[in-house]
């Protein structure tokens, strides 16, 4: 969205903008000579200037032979040069050779001609002075001019910073998911021992102990087992960030399938009724996408109306160079302010009147972003829910 600053800087530049153009086309009715028209050329230029000189990325713009033509005041600042010791020098040669980068010459050299735009071109280099520099670069040749039709306009950002601080959150998250990997497969093992000694005891006991007790001992075997469950459930969550982030060609219906497979039981108790339009191939790995349909379906199932049995429609539309598959159900539903809250880890709308651990939908939804995608639902309370899964098309 434009801020307040920026549209009044391209406010003033459209008003000056149109300014000059009511002086150009006086001087040309009048006839008042080259001069004017020089002059009111000089200060269009000056004023463009002006407006990119305000730009916060770097910029250059380079002739055909890679000479730098203008820098703007934000090149100077970052990488600490003078405008004598850039204008009208090879770019390469620029700082002593600083600037004689291999991925810099293949992003001018070879892939520019053939593109003729670059977007965000990540180059990592050790500048003698200014250390370890992160740089996205942006290119695209200039509308030709005069004698010199292969001007480039080059945009630095650096983001050495910006990369640091992504760098430490991924080894935070690494150590965080590392950390509840071993807790939950270090705790397992207890809690299966307590959980087979108990449900041992309750089978010795078994009409020896009053009701209440009974109730008691069941209670607290039940709780052992929403406890597994949760741990199995973290372990799964942990382990998504290891998973690959796009895999090969995957015919969506074959993990749907195995999907409805492991969850025939629950499908055949509840009478669900599933139907299928065609599905596309999409890049993404096979065991992932299971997981994907297994929770999105058992959430359908797990969260019916009383009144009638479970009805599940799944289906596929192409989006541009994208897959929406659709998931809708005649469920229960939830509130609109509900609809991002469903994916947070350990979020559950009905507490724990309804088995699960509400780890299922976030599990979801970090690998659909991992495979460069997004996921999200659309609910109205007592009308079902249909929750919608993007992924890139399949390359090629």
């Amino acid at each position: 969205m434009e801020s307040q600053v920026d549209a009044a800087v391209n406010g003033q530049l459209r008003a000056r903008i149109g300014e000059l153009e009511k002086q150009l086309a006086a001087a040309a009715r009048k006839d008042t000579g080259q001069e004017r028209t020089e002059v009111a050329l000089r200060d269009a230029l000056a004023y463009a200037e002006s407006i990119v000189d305000t730009v916060r990325e770097a910029l250059l713009v380079l002739d055909g032979d890679l000479r730098v033509k203008s820098a703007s005041a934000a090149f100077y600042q970052t990488f600490g040069v003078s405008e004598e010791q850039t204008i009208g020098q090879f770019l390469y040669d620029l700082g002593n050779g600083q600037w004689d980068i291999p991925a810099l010459r293949r992003l001018l050299e070879e892939m520019l001609p053939l593109e003729k735009k670059l977007r965000d071109y990540e180059v990592v280099h050790d500048f003698p002075l200014l250390g370890r520099r992160v740089m996205l670069l942006n290119a695209a040749k200039l509308v030709p001019e005069g004698d010199d039709p292969n001007r480039v306009l080059l945009a630095i950002e650096d983001i050495t910073e910006r990369s640091r601080i992504e760098e430490a959150l991924l080894r935070s998250n690494e150590d965080l998911e590392h950390f509840a990997y071993v807790a939950a497969h270090d705790l397992r093992s207890p809690l299966n021992s307590a959980l087979n000694l108990s449900q041992l005891l309750a089978r010795r006991l078994k009409g020896k102990i009053e009701a209440e007790e009974a109730k008691m001992l069941a209670m607290s075997i039940q709780s052992m087992q929403r406890l597994g469950a949760l741990m199995q459930d973290i372990l799964t969550y942990s382990q998504i960030g290891s998973g690959p982030r796009m895999g090969t060609p995957l015919p969506l219906e074959e993990s749907l399938r195995v999907a409805l497979a492991n969850l025939q039981h629950h499908i055949e108790e509840t009478k669900t009724e599933v139907s299928i339009a065609p599905l596309p191939t999409v890049p993404a790995d096979r065991i992932q996408m299971v997981l994907v349909f297994q929770n999105l379906i058992a959430n359908a199932i797990k969260y019916r109306r009383a009144a009638e049995s479970p009805k599940i429609h799944i289906e596929a539309t192409q989006q541009g160079n994208h897959w929406q598959i659709s998931v809708t159900d005649n469920g229960q539903g939830f509130e609109a302010k509900y609809a991002e809250e469903i994916f947070r880890p350990f979020k559950r709308l009905h507490g724990l009147d309804v088995h699960g651990s509400g780890i299922g939908l976030a599990t979801s939804m970090r690998i659909i972003v991992r495979l460069g995608g997004r996921i999200w639902a659309v609910s109205k309370p007592g009308k079902g829910s249909t929750f919608f899964i993007l992924l890139p098309g399949a390359a090629g």
